[in-house]
């Protein structure tokens, strides 16, 4: 059934494509600069059972949590954000591999992000590992039998896929090319107050801009200390902060090691 590992890499040939699923674990940081800008020619979803993911997709950008299926249309392109220690499903399949391929869910060029009830997701879970384990035995009509009965539990996409300031903050945030700046500047950039954009930001992602700021300040460092060119100074300073005992006091509070010890772990392997 051709399974797609990584599901980004679209190097291999997928026109015999049918269905393809994998149990993932993410600890720790996850590099995602090299992940590319991509589009599959069918459907995607993940859900997680710990952890976030966030991707931007088409011009929106989607965090998926710990509960939440995130379903992603064929031919639509999304690039990968930022990983925080998710564990869960990826899944890809070709409309077909259903029984049924009039579930609405499937017919709106629009990602669908759902919140699974608390009493569904022991249920979900057991569903996914039986999917996993008839990909692994090739068992067709099971996979087919199982994928419509987890489809049919997905709601039609909502026509309103988050507040688009919220969208436009998180895209500014992860945008590489621009040091992380602080939260006045991405409000004045969005023509609205800090606190305006705060409550907006909370409200759609849990988390407030701030923490959003010091989480893409914090995937940038332990990026470019990986890469062992630039001082210590020099990572602090691209990432925004130009005190560098600072820089040192704000990534050992997250990580438990100041930056030189990380770099020091980092080329030991």
């Amino acid at each position: 059934m051709t399974e797609i590992e990584p599901y980004w890499n679209t190097a291999q040939n997928l026109s015999q494509f049918l269905f393809s699923i994998r149990k993932v674990e993410r600890r720790g940081y996850v590099d995602v600069s090299d992940i590319p800008l991509t589009t599959l020619p069918f459907f995607a979803f993940a859900y997680l059972t710990e952890g976030e993911i966030l991707m931007e997709i088409g011009e929106t950008a989607y965090l998926c949590k710990a509960g939440q299926i995130l379903l992603i249309p064929a031919r639509i392109p999304f690039h990968i954000l930022y990983f925080k220690g998710n564990t869960g499903f990826e899944c890809g399949f070709s409309i077909t591999a259903l029984k049924d391929p009039s579930y609405a869910c499937l017919h709106n060029q629009q990602p669908l992000l759902q919140t699974l009830p608390e009493e569904d997701i022991p249920f979900t879970t057991l569903l996914l590992e039986e999917l996993m384990s008839a990909f692994k035995q090739d068992r067709r009509k099971v996979i087919a039998s199982a994928l419509d009965l987890f489809l049919s539990r997905l709601e039609a996409p909502d026509s309103t896929p988050g507040n688009p300031i919220v969208n436009r903050f998180l895209e500014l945030v992860f945008d590489r090319n621009q040091k992380p700046g602080k939260v006045i500047t991405y409000a004045d950039a969005l023509c609205i107050t800090p606190n305006y954009l705060n409550r907006l930001v909370r409200n759609q992602t849990g988390h407030s801009a701030m923490e959003w700021i010091e989480i893409s300040r914090l995937n940038l460092a332990k990026l470019l200390l990986r890469q062992n060119q630039l001082q210590i100074a020099e990572v602090a300073a691209a990432t925004g902060i130009d005190d560098q005992s600072y820089f040192t006091r704000f990534f050992k509070k997250s990580e438990g090691c100041t930056p030189s010890q990380y770099r020091e772990k980092v080329l030991q392997g």
